[in-house]
């Protein structure tokens, strides 16, 4: 069942923790490693930057970094599943953000 948690504080708690986020997107169910959460520098909105691990993917996009817009995302929970961060091509200085708030 979904928090009721502020999205900033569950995907942080994710972050820190190197735990699965699971959340509807487009209609989608994902399940997502997060690896940087910040403010987009093309509009400033919240954004997640993680690796789509499970799901429904109407790219095929498993398995490189994709920026999810945390307002699109409905049912956001935390899942008691760890994972290893290993993505090759991560920056923790993510060019995609203006402002990083937790990586």
């Amino acid at each position: 069942m979904p928090t009721k948690m502020p999205s900033r504080a569950l995907i942080c708690e994710a972050i820190q923790k190197r735990v699965l986020l699971e959340f509807r997107y487009h209609d989608r169910l994902r399940v997502v490693a997060p690896y940087c959460y910040g403010l987009s520098k093309r509009d400033g909105a919240p954004v997640l930057r993680g690796i789509q691990v499970r799901g429904a993917s109407a790219s095929g996009g498993f398995g490189f970094g994709k920026l999810w817009i945390v307002s699109e995302m409905m049912g956001l929970r935390v899942l008691d599943e760890a994972f290893v961060p290993n993505d090759p091509n991560y920056n923790p200085n993510d060019s995609a953000m203006s402002e990083i708030v937790c990586r």
